[in-house]
């Protein structure tokens, strides 16, 4: 049976990062973490964490209606609590992300004493609060945005949506990410205890 080597942890930690930096970037800024449906399921309106999306109608003859983009919450919507630690727990992972990534590129260009290597324990316990930071997101489904969204039909006011919130594009982004973070996580510890063992076959080698 083949073991893998610590270089080989390290590598799948950084992949694995990364991928999860991705997404979470891609997530946090897209307008449809949430989305509710119509009750005829013909229209859907999408909602994220800053911002919301932006339906314009047009009538010649017949109605219809454009996706204009993406728009800030106006300062009259009311963010409950559980909405802003979700907004805080995004920018942690953000920041976090961002920070890791650097590291691995850091590493990967100049690299690190051979001997010392990179903290993978600390970096590992760093990357399991990245992944329970991003579950934690999801707090937003038990947020006003979710359960009294006055923002709901208010540009579509004779169409009928749905009471009940659904994930979307955003929120299936953030569950990805934590199952990534936590992947880093397993790796770069995995990567920790195989470059223990290294290091001390190394130095009893040269007792």
């Amino acid at each position: 049976m083949v073991k893998l080597g610590w270089e080989t942890f390290r590598f799948g930690a950084d992949v694995f990062g990364t991928t999860a930096f991705l997404l979470t970037l891609i997530g946090g800024w897209r307008c449809d973490f949430l989305k509710f449906t119509s009750v005829d399921n013909s229209m859907a309106d999408h909602f994220g964490l800053w911002g919301y999306g932006q339906w314009v109608r047009a009538t010649s003859g017949e109605t219809v209606w454009w996706y204009e983009g993406c728009i800030r919450y106006a300062d009259s919507v009311v963010i409950d609590s559980k909405w802003k630690a979700a907004r805080a727990f995004d920018a942690i992972v953000l920041i976090g992300g961002f920070l890791f990534f650097m590291m691995s590129a850091f590493s990967a260009c100049i690299g690190f004493n051979e001997k010392v290597g990179r903290p993978h324990v600390f970096v590992g316990v760093c990357l399991l609060l990245l992944s329970l930071f991003s579950g934690l997101t999801l707090l937003i489904l038990d947020s006003n945005l979710c359960k009294s969204n006055v923002l709901l039909g208010q540009l579509m006011n004779d169409i009928l949506f749905n009471d009940q919130c659904e994930l979307s594009t955003g929120a299936n982004c953030f569950i990805s990410a934590t199952v990534f973070w936590f992947a880093a996580a397993l790796c770069s510890l995995k990567a920790s205890r195989s470059k223990s063992e290294v290091v001390e076959k190394e130095d009893i080698a040269f007792t």
